[in-house]
């Protein structure tokens, strides 16, 4: 029986349902500790913007540079990593504002979906942001890091998510609790079809959105008003 089905019918009680994802979550640790990637997450900027160094053997990437990225280029440092690229899960300005310091300092590329190009020329707050690669639904690989791209948009046209194994990069997507906002030149009806999307995912991933708190798939399922039918949009 699928986990799907398990956790929409049996377990509509989240208390039941975070104790069997942390169960599992454990015996996924215990069995694949070698293949872990570690995540550690800022708030920068006004914006108070998630940015996210994810690392596995010696090898990083960073999801989202937000504003002033001083205390991540200390850590990436500190850490003595391999920092190979800045993927950025859309094209606002508080998401891209820390990529010229970053890219200063480390020399890397930054990957963006070509759709939310003119939204980065457009900002006077981006406009030395420079895009040297175009993501795309797919597979990357940087180092050890296997990055899966999902194509998701809907809060901008460009929208992405990654997922890179047990965790799911949401940026302005999803949130804890809420969606991102589709009228900063984004399109509800995509949004809706981004969203049925990634609820067809395992209900255990772990969630990073683009603000505020870390979550898992399965909690937003049941918890979320804009997933679960309480808000009809």
């Amino acid at each position: 029986m699928p986990f799907q089905y398990i956790s929409s019918v049996l377990f509509r009680d989240s208390s039941l349902f975070n104790l069997l994802g942390f169960i599992v979550k454990q015996i996924r640790t215990i069995d694949y500790i070698e293949s872990m990637i570690n995540i550690k997450r800022f708030e920068l900027g006004d914006y108070f913007t998630n940015t996210y160094v994810v690392s596995k053997s010696n090898y990083a990437i960073l999801i989202d540079a937000g504003d002033k990225p001083y205390e991540v280029i200390n850590y990436i440092r500190d850490k003595g990593l391999e920092l190979k690229a800045i993927l950025a899960t859309h094209g606002h300005f508080d998401h891209l504002m820390g990529v010229p310091e970053i890219k200063k300092v480390f020399n890397v590329p930054l990957y963006l979906h070509i759709a939310d190009e003119e939204l980065v020329k457009r900002d006077h707050r981006t406009r030395e942001v420079q895009i040297d690669y175009y993501l795309k639904e797919g597979d990357l690989i940087f180092g050890d890091i296997r990055v899966k791209v999902i194509e998701t948009p809907g809060h901008t046209m460009g929208s992405v998510c990654f997922l890179i194994e047990n965790s799911l990069f949401t940026g302005d997507t999803l949130f804890n609790e809420n969606i991102g906002r589709y009228d900063l030149g984004g399109d509800k009806e995509l949004l809706k079809r981004s969203l049925k999307r990634l609820i067809e995912l395992d209900d255990l991933l772990d969630v990073y959105p683009g603000h505020g708190f870390i979550t898992t798939l399965g909690y937003e399922k049941l918890h979320n008003p804009f997933l679960n039918g309480e808000i009809n949009w």
